[in-house]
């Protein structure tokens, strides 16, 4: 009988209240002090770790972060890129979070298959880690022993194979690592001295293609850490580790943790188990058995979990079990017990976030606590739900494919849509969410303001985003969503089966928490959801304004599957819905419409053979969603902070007739990518970073749209080459906004003269000033932009 322990590997670091949020803004703003920073970070950390101890839990994962865990390691390690040289402490630390002055901030991505977007690594050049700072870490390991005692609290960090596979850099994966050793043997060394027990290394990576491709430089590098004398807990997450099973669980360490779970709703399923009883598990390593599900809101079947335990702990010959979560619980909310009396009563029991997941495992690991279920149970583990035999397929489930076809193909529907002059100008979707904005919101939730009125007001927001955006000469214009808290929320509460909490915040990165919704049964289609909003602001311009919604994978990938059917099946029922808000908004005049797929990339499976299937009903669900627009409609999507260049022909096969990307912090990768394949229909790159409060000067955004003609993007045709920022607005000031638009404008009529060898011309076309709304609209515009911080929800529109 194998001994029975608990551990975490990682908690929610936004507080029960969003302590940090509010501390980071109010830093931001110069409204708090670096130590009172430094100090309610210190509290938060202190009572996420108290919590758990409280729980029983064994071993305590020392998380906490202020902004996002690899860019902490990066600095740990002493991997500043030279651009930085003239920063350090906190402003070097956001400066390559948020950009500076001048200075471009790290590039973002997706966190695996997650919407945890994480600051990407440059390992510029022939690079090494000659002055690696360890004080903050060493520092909160301190506090958390102090408070824990030493065999309690034990040191996370992202292992060195893991990171360099997350980074850009120029040698190769071997090379790369090896530099980081030293650096990281001296860490463990110092971990050690302070009389840490064992050492978290996470290695997600295992458990995707890159990973199982390493195991070379995985034993290597785990051989030469191994000798520092420090224990380590190998850290894996996110999927099975699939082929590189046999061999990673007898690399040189103390502890493997496995994920047992896997991704809600996969038509894969999850393997984990099936492989301890076709290879084993070394009995002189403790496991970590990854049962209690740290993606799902879900409660988890803890007699079936503990039928699973009962088999691990008696028939594969393993001594030691340390009952986890399958992943870090940093992506569940905080806690239930703010939603009593907002969900429904019904609902709430059957649910569980991150400190209920702490008890589940308390409960789990408890001898007698739990009764556990037969041996079907056990049997059936893993095993993907209903519907994943279509899913593997790549079908959506149900649904007629005639349905997922334009009447007309792109060349010849396209002259039949809006046409506008080279480098047409517009933006992704939302605007500046005032503090104005979310009073207005939280006086209709409350009762103390009528919808009549409210829609009163919000038009009056609407009026104001059009009269600026006419003012700085934009081409398509939006109107601004100020009634949206969040890009996926907005839709969610208004489409049949799905639920929504009143402080189930997520973090996305930084300062930036989302409430994904929790689809609770079959989505349907309610009545139409952004008809008003685009009538109200078409209504107050000649110039077309687009209609703007959320694609149903974004949909579907941030928020809580159901895990009783697939995922595929639950796209299928959200495209359908969505399908019917197009014709809606095609039916009330719109010329435009655009249906955001930022997180198409993000649910890409991690192992390569499981992505036809997924892009095969994942490409399917959008079609199904837009297909219905007439030819003369023309469709939009946009793609952000993920890398779509490995899945190029699924970009093509959306049969989008404009695609826009975030492309500012890549480096132009994916318009390169683009150009190399032959992409041809309209593409609007992003042109400068909505994430940084920098406004960018009219000389540099003319080299970068000049940079787009140079790749031969599109073959160089400027009329379809659009010109837009990176992602939506909402996180910044109008005092940010309006001159980023308008030299945005400048930029491109700067670059309609060059094109007509007159680039004086050109800049004398460009608007003067757009430093105040139009208020030819005939509507009354008295709101005063206010600052925002960075608003709750979505950054794409």
């Amino acid at each position: 009988m194998a001994q029975i322990s608990t551990g975490t590997f990682g908690f929610p670091r936004i507080g029960p209240k969003r302590e940090i949020k509010a501390a980071l803004e109010a830093y931001w703003s110069g409204k708090l002090s670096q130590p009172e920073l430094l100090s309610i970070s210190a509290e938060v950390q202190a009572a996420d770790w108290q919590l758990q101890a409280s729980a029983g839990i064994t071993r305590i994962g020392i998380d906490g972060t202020l902004y996002d865990q690899v860019l902490d390691t990066t600095l740990a390690l002493g991997l500043a890129p030279v651009r930085f040289a003239n920063f350090s402490g906190l402003e070097l630390y956001f400066a390559m979070a948020r950009g500076a002055s001048g200075v471009g901030a790290l590039d973002m991505s997706k966190f695996f298959d997650t919407n945890y977007h994480y600051l990407v690594p440059e390992l510029e050049g022939d690079f090494s880690c000659k002055s690696p700072n360890f004080t903050p870490l060493l520092e909160k390991v301190t506090r958390a022993q102090a408070l824990l005692g030493k065999s309690r609290a034990i040191p996370m960090l992202i292992g060195p194979v893991t990171f360099v596979l997350l980074s850009k850099r120029d040698l190769a994966l071997p090379e790369a690592v090896s530099r980081l050793l030293p650096a990281y043997g001296q860490l463990l060394r110092q971990l050690q001295q302070l009389g840490c027990p064992e050492v978290q290394l996470h290695e997600p990576s295992l458990a995707t293609d890159a990973g199982a491709a390493a195991r070379e430089v995985y034993e290597s590098t785990y051989a030469q850490l191994a000798a520092v004398g420090c224990p380590i807990d190998l850290v894996t997450y996110y999927d099975d580790l699939g082929e590189a099973y046999p061999w990673a669980v007898n690399l040189p360490v103390a502890a493997v943790s496995l994920d047992f779970c896997g991704v809600p709703g996969s038509a894969a399923g999850n393997a984990t188990l099936d492989l301890i009883r076709a290879h084993g598990f070394p009995a002189s390593k403790r496991l970590g058995a990854g049962l209690i599900d740290g993606r799902s809101v879900w409660a988890d079947d803890l007699a079936a979990a503990a039928a699973v335990l009962g088999e691990l702990s008696t028939a594969h010959g393993i001594t030691s079990i340390s009952v986890q979560p399958s992943t870090t619980l940093q992506h569940l909310p905080y806690s239930t017990a703010g939603e009593a009396g907002h969900l429904p009563a019904e609902l709430l029991p059957k649910l569980a976030f991150a400190v209920q997941k702490l008890q589940a495992l308390a409960d789990l690991a408890t001898p007698g606590k739990v009764q556990p279920a037969g041996p079907e149970a056990a049997r059936v583990w893993g095993q993907p739900p209903d519907g994943a035999a279509a899913a593997k397929a790549g079908s959506l489930p149900g649904v007629d494919a005639a349905l997922l076809a334009r009447s007309e193909s792109y060349e010849v529907r396209r002259p039949k849509q809006p046409e506008f002059h080279a480098f047409p100008t517009s933006t992704i979707g939302s605007f500046p969410q005032t503090a104005e904005v979310r009073r207005l919101r939280t006086l209709l939730r409350s009762g103390k303001l009528s919808r009549p009125e409210y829609e009163r007001l919000v038009d009056q927001q609407v009026a104001f985003a059009v009269g600026v955006q006419e003012a700085a000469g934009l081409d398509v214009l939006v109107h601004g969503e100020p009634e949206r808290t969040d890009m996926v929320e907005y839709f969610g509460v208004q489409l049949g089966g799905l639920a929504f909490t009143l402080q189930g915040w997520v973090q996305s990165y930084g300062s930036r928490y989302v409430r994904p919704p929790i689809i609770t049964g079959d989505v349907s289609f309610t009545q139409p959801m952004t008809v008003r909003e685009f009538t109200v602001a078409q209504q107050l311009t000649a110039k077309p304004v687009k209609g703007m919604l959320t694609g149903p994978v974004t949909i579907l990938n941030w928020s809580f599957p159901r895990k009783d059917i697939s995922r595929a099946a639950q796209a299928a029922q959200l495209g359908l819905a969505l399908r019917r808000e197009v014709d809606a908004l095609q039916g009330a005049g719109c010329k435009i419409i655009q249906v955001d797929e930022p997180a198409l990339r993000e649910g890409l499976p991690l192992k390569q053979q499981r992505w036809a299937g997924y892009l095969g009903w994942a490409v399917d669900a959008f079609r199904l969603s837009t297909a219905v627009a007439a030819p003369g409609v023309q469709v939009v999507t946009h793609l952000c902070y993920s890398d779509f260049q490995d899945i190029m022909p699924a970009v093509d096969a959306m049969d989008a007739d404009v695609l826009t990307i975030e492309n500012s912090r890549s480096g132009d990768a994916m318009v390169s990518a683009l150009a190399a394949s032959g992409y041809a229909k309209d593409l609007g790159p992003g042109v400068y970073d909505v994430h940084s409060p920098q406004v960018p000067d009219v000389d540099w955004l003319v080299e970068k749209i000049q940079g787009f003609v140079d790749s031969g993007v599109l073959k160089g045709r400027p009329q379809h080459i659009w010109v837009n920022p990176d992602c939506g607005l909402k996180t910044r000031r109008w005092e940010e906004v309006i001159p980023s638009l308008r030299n945005m404008v400048a930029a491109a009529a700067i670059m309609r003269g060059r094109l007509a060898g007159n680039a004086a011309a050109g800049a004398a076309a460009a608007p003067a000033a757009a430093a105040a709304p139009a208020n030819a609209t005939g509507v009354e515009t008295k709101i005063v932009p206010k600052a925002a911080g960075c608003a709750a929800g979505g950054c794409c529109h």
